[in-house]
């Protein structure tokens, strides 16, 4: 699980003749991760495609159309379609439905444009609707030069000292100054000098519009109210049509790509005028059933050959990338997904997929630890799966699925439901507090131990602690010894997860045969990180004389000296705060869990111990009143906090994996090439 699949690089050659049914089992097959032919080889060109290639485009092109108008888009298919049914219904689809799909969306974007149009026109004329002028006198002269538009002040006498002959004529209309000032021709220039000192801004007057200005405005208010009337029964009619055939259309969609893939398959092949030669990787283990098949579709004119470890090392070597295809039991690949989001593994490193199903749930549930958040997540994700089928889609929900689970076990080992003083003993000791200090035994007693108290029928789990009567569980996160103790949980936890990723580094520049790299460079750091977190450890347990913070320090030294004789020589022991940065930075563990707990504790607290007794006049029997405002309270603070729990417990153990683990391995080589065989895998269609 932690490598690859290993991969075998294969040659395919045959003749011309037998191009088509080739092709067609490589597809079928779905096994070959086709290289495409370089041009290096002189004595081969690039095939052509076959010729029913141009009239799959044509009618892909078109169905994509009618898909964009249709609204389409890319899902989880309803149902699936038999291709006989797929081609004996896809001319009607592209024919006579597609065209009306087409004229009608086409009708639609007129009225759009139409509308749009008659409402800026209504937009420009409303300022200048107090203007005793129609429509038509405002433009259309030879000797005289209209000015329409809106000014910041006065212009009469202004106009009137550059052009003696005018005529002005002004309204005031919400807030802004209307104004048509008409002048002759050849003093236009000067004019507009004036009116620009007035802060003259011109109104484009519509042409297709006459008659009183209101009336204008009215009638084309009126045009784009029936415009967007008409538009109605159109948009339903697209609506109803994508409700009909959306399944079948992507089906067809799905087909006409499946034929245009194989019909323009041969651009990737090396071709003569006789022969064609198909190179590429495939899993080693399906290499004998690629050979038989393919020799059984061409009648054994054909040659396929697997390049031993020699020469297929050589292609690599000049720049081609084996093709990475990972194995991950199926509760384990949903999380394939964050491993892509950061860089596909190359061929030769691990694949940290399965360390993420171990480590990340379990960061999320050490943040959030909330009973009841972890049921609400649950319950939320279980709804969502329902609606969101993508693949995509699907693996993110299952992650988060897991997490929750997770965050509900934290939950018991915390002892929170909706947070400390939540729910949890009113249903396990079957009573509550009185008040803040309360006259009842307070089961959260803020002190060095892990929250004394009494937990009904639950009990205290876990060993004993001295000076304390009952287990340390649940565990009471506010109180110190907690918070001691979830600080060697946390540096714990950045030891064993940075130490993994330092040791997948070694093994990874070893694959490599990188010796001095992965000696004085990866395993130092791997030793530096484990021993300086135990050294911390030791600090927390017993001081500065205790053996584990000596052997520590004794180590560090060892390993600082290694990083000096690495590659990097003394820059290399440079990179030291960055890795002590790297284990501190667990401590997010605790301190982002603590936030959110620290909001739950302040809601509960609010809305039990102040709001509620202080609306019941200072009784322990609340009024109904009390209770509303407590309840409405409590819902708007866990809501929010709902929502940063969902997202910091989800956002920080990403950012420990990509920066404190993976650059351990992955940052020395890049990303991978994912194995990507030519073929699909069938959602719409079956046989």
């Amino acid at each position: 699980m932690l490598r690859p699949v290993e991969m075998c690089r294969v040659v395919v050659a045959g003749s011309n003749k037998v191009i088509e049914p080739v092709i067609e089992k490589l597809h079928e097959l779905n096994l070959l991760h086709v290289v495409n032919y370089s041009g290096a080889d002189e004595s081969f060109e690039m095939g052509k495609p076959l010729g029913t290639a141009s009239e799959y485009a044509e009618q892909l092109i078109k169905l994509r159309s009618i898909e964009r108008y249709l609204d389409i888009s890319d899902k989880m298919p309803d149902k699936q379609f038999p291709e006989s049914q797929v081609l004996s219904q896809m001319d009607g689809i592209l024919g006579n439905l597609g065209d009306e799909v087409i004229a009608t969306a086409e009708r639609i974007a007129e009225i759009d444009n139409e509308v749009k149009v008659k409402q800026d026109q209504v937009k420009s004329l409303k300022p200048l609707a107090g203007l005793p002028l129609d429509l038509e006198l405002l433009y259309g002269y030879s000797s005289l030069a209209p000015f329409v538009g809106t000014v910041a002040s006065p212009v009469e006498a202004d106009v009137s000292k550059v052009s003696f002959v005018n005529e002005v004529f002004t309204a005031s209309s919400g807030g802004s100054n209307a104004v048509a000032v008409f002048v002759p021709a050849e003093k236009a220039g000067e004019v507009s000098g004036v009116l620009s000192e007035h802060g003259f801004s011109e109104i484009s007057v519509p042409r297709k519009v006459s008659g009183n200005i209101a009336s204008a405005i009215s009638t084309l208010e009126s045009d784009a109210k029936r415009l967007e009337g008409e538009k109605v029964p159109l948009q339903k009619k697209l609506n109803d049509i994508r409700a009909q055939h959306e399944d079948l259309i992507l089906a067809i969609d799905e087909y006409l790509s499946i034929q245009s893939q194989k019909a323009e398959s041969p651009l990737r092949f090396a071709s003569t005028d006789n022969a064609f030669v198909i190179e590429g990787w495939l899993p080693t283990d399906q290499y004998d059933t690629l050979k038989r098949e393919l020799d059984s579709a061409a009648g054994g004119r054909l040659q396929v050959e697997k390049l031993d470890g020699t020469e297929a090392e050589k292609l690599v070597e000049t720049g081609e990338d084996i093709p990475t295809k990972m194995q991950n039991p199926s509760i384990v690949r949903p999380y394939e997904l964050i491993t892509r989001l950061f860089a596909i593994p190359e061929y030769k490193e691990f694949d940290p997929t399965l360390l993420i199903f171990i480590f990340f749930p379990l960061m999320f549930g050490l943040i959030l630890g909330d009973v009841a958040y972890g049921l609400i997540i649950f319950i939320v994700m279980l709804m969502l799966k329902r609606k969101f089928r993508t693949p995509g889609w699907v693996s993110l929900i299952n992650i988060v699925i897991i997490a929750s689970i997770w965050a509900i076990i934290f939950g018991f080992i915390f002892g929170e439901i909706f947070g400390p003083l939540g729910l949890w003993d009113y249903i396990f000791s079957g009573s509550h507090h009185v008040g803040l200090l309360g006259t009842v035994a307070d089961p959260h007693h803020v002190g060095t131990d892990f929250g004394a108290g009494f937990y009904g029928p639950l009990g205290r789990l876990g060993p004993e602690i001295s000076g304390f009567a009952g287990g340390m569980f649940p565990m009471y996160r506010l109180a110190t010894a907690s918070v001691l103790m979830l600080i060697g949980v946390s540096l714990f936890i950045g030891v064993v997860h940075t130490g993994i990723g330092s040791v997948m580094g070694v093994k990874n520049e070893l694959a490599y045969g990188e010796k001095r790299h992965a000696y004085y460079e990866r395993l130092p750091v791997l030793l530096f990180q484990v021993f300086f977190g135990l050294g911390l450890l030791g600090l927390i347990a017993g001081g500065l004389n205790h053996p584990l913070v000596l052997l520590s320090a004794l180590v560090i030294v060892i390993s600082i000296i290694m990083m000096v004789r690495g590659p990097e020589g003394v820059m290399g022991a440079t990179h030291i705060p960055f890795f002590v940065s790297n284990l501190i930075s667990y401590l997010r563990l605790l301190a982002i869990g603590l936030a959110s707990v620290g909001v739950a504790f302040a809601a509960n607290q609010l809305a039990f111990y102040v709001l509620m007794p202080m609306l019941s006049g200072g009784s322990h029997e609340f009024t109904t009143i009390a209770i509303v405002v407590g309840i409405v309270v409590l819902i708007m603070v866990h809501f929010i906090n709902l929502l940063l729990g969902i997202l910091s417990p989800f956002m920080h153990p990403l950012r420990l994996h990509y920066v404190e683990m993976f650059t351990k391995f992955y940052s020395a080589h890049g990303g991978g090439v994912e194995y990507s065989p030519f073929g699909r895998v069938r959602r719409f269609l079956r046989d």
